[in-house]
């Protein structure tokens, strides 16, 4: 039995998003193992744990939209789209995500390292940065899309993160928690659209109740 080029096409970006999906719950178990557990073995302190709370938190709410973005620029591109896609562009999409996924977890293990997790996730935003420029106009030239979206929020996170480690105070784990999570924020907010479309169905009744 022979499959068409549609259905190979779902299959390969199925076993894409099953790959990075194993390694998005890696990096969450090493988290979580980082968190909690002391480096001599045990759980840790009140005073550690509450340490550990800003990278925590700014890991999970920068994975959150990583993971959920992956998956839908996954199915918007390849799955949803019309027309033909570039060749060898599901191969580009797949390495950076695993890349990414793989900062991800190297936060996750570096979590009580100081400011070196968030160093991670710097150039997890960093790196999504350049690859949605190049993925607009792999997928979107001549078009707006939710890709120069994930960009310009990102170079937005990544300058005010910048400034912050670089102004000599203490609580600089803490603001940076704050811009992961006003980041992230952000990102729902601004591509709303996309990561929660509306059924073809009511767009198709919502159009036809313009027109009348």
């Amino acid at each position: 039995m022979s499959l068409n080029a549609d259905k190979v096409t779902e299959r390969s970006v199925d076993s894409i998003a099953r790959i990075y999906a194993v390694v998005t719950a890696l990096a969450i178990s090493q988290t979580v193992q980082t968190f909690l557990k002391a480096p001599g073995g045990g759980l840790v302190g009140r005073g550690e744990l509450i340490e550990g709370v800003p990278p925590l938190v700014a890991f999970l709410v920068t994975l959150v939209p990583f993971w959920h973005g992956m998956n839908r620029h996954l199915d918007r591109c390849y799955l949803e789209k019309e027309g033909t896609v570039i060749r060898g562009a599901l191969l580009f999409d797949f390495t950076v995500f695993f890349c990414e996924a793989g900062l991800l977890f190297a936060t996750g293990f570096a979590l009580r390292s100081g400011l070196i997790c968030f160093y991670f996730l710097g150039l997890l935003l960093l790196i999504d940065m350049f690859w949605g420029a190049i993925s607009h106009q792999i997928h979107f030239a001549g078009e707006k899309s939710h890709v120069v979206r994930w960009s310009a929020i990102n170079i937005a996170a990544g300058f005010l993160a910048f400034l912050i480690v670089e102004l000599p105070f203490n609580q600089r784990p803490w603001v940076l928690m704050g811009v992961a999570i006003v980041r992230s924020i952000a990102d729902y907010a601004i591509c709303w659209g996309f990561y929660f479309p509306k059924p073809a169905r009511a767009s198709a009744e919502s159009a036809e109740a313009k027109q009348d």
